[in-house]
């Protein structure tokens, strides 16, 4: 009888962890599939997913300035899956947190030269192209492939706001407008707006990264 009663005891237990580890597994098992093989949203203006690229938002048309003088404009884009963010040099804490992420999403690149990184300044008095070098040298970050860029603050505040839509925020670049994001902004190869992740996280960063593989076989 004791022997029995252990029996069904064991059958019970079994029979429980059954019932929860299927639907975790299962649901596990859908996550895994729609993080790897589920398509990426298209955002439209101001951060909204819309259902198709014809009502996506595209970016407007720039000219700024990198490190190195030259200019940058949407033609450097082109064909290009692209990586954003907007930062500043004499940045603390959370800039370089995001840089050393954004080093992270480069080296896991590789050598693709189908992927290219801009950061922005929002701090364009201080930020001259001959400090962004500077700023790309204390980080060491990679010469080729990754723009720092720089240019007349409205333009770069406007860029921010309705270029990239990293902020919800009224200003009209001006001295007293100031704007400070951790979104790392990802676009497609046509300049859509794809994804928006918290730059400081570790765990963003790294769905960053696998979404990054998957623009890269869409095409």
């Amino acid at each position: 009888m004791h022997h029995r009663f252990r029996h069904i005891l064991y059958s019970w237990k079994t029979a429980a962890a059954l019932l929860i580890c299927v639907p975790l597994l299962a649901y596990s098992l859908v996550r895994w599939t729609e993080d790897r093989y589920a398509p990426l949203p298209w955002y439209g203006p101001n951060n909204t997913i819309v259902s198709s690229p014809q009502q996506a938002a595209v970016l407007p048309a720039f000219a700024f300035t990198d490190q190195y003088g030259d200019t940058v404009t949407n033609t450097r884009l082109q064909q290009h899956i692209t990586i954003a963010n907007y930062f500043f040099t004499s940045c603390p804490v959370v800039c370089p947190a995001m840089m050393h992420q954004l080093q992270r999403v480069y080296a896991a690149a590789g050598s693709d030269t189908g992927v290219a990184f801009l950061s922005l300044t929002v701090d364009p008095v201080r930020d001259s192209s001959a400090a962004l070098l500077r700023y790309s040298r204390r980080f060491a970050l990679p010469a080729k492939g990754w723009a720092l860029l720089t240019g007349d603050k409205p333009s770069l505040y406007r860029f921010a706001r309705k270029g990239l839509y990293i902020t919800a925020t009224d200003g009209d670049g001006g001295p007293d407008d100031f704007i400070h994001s951790e979104n790392i902004v990802l676009l497609d190869q046509q300049q859509h707006i794809r994804g928006y992740y918290q730059g400081t996280s570790a765990s963003a960063v790294d769905q960053l990264i696998r979404d990054i593989k998957k623009l890269q076989h869409e095409q």
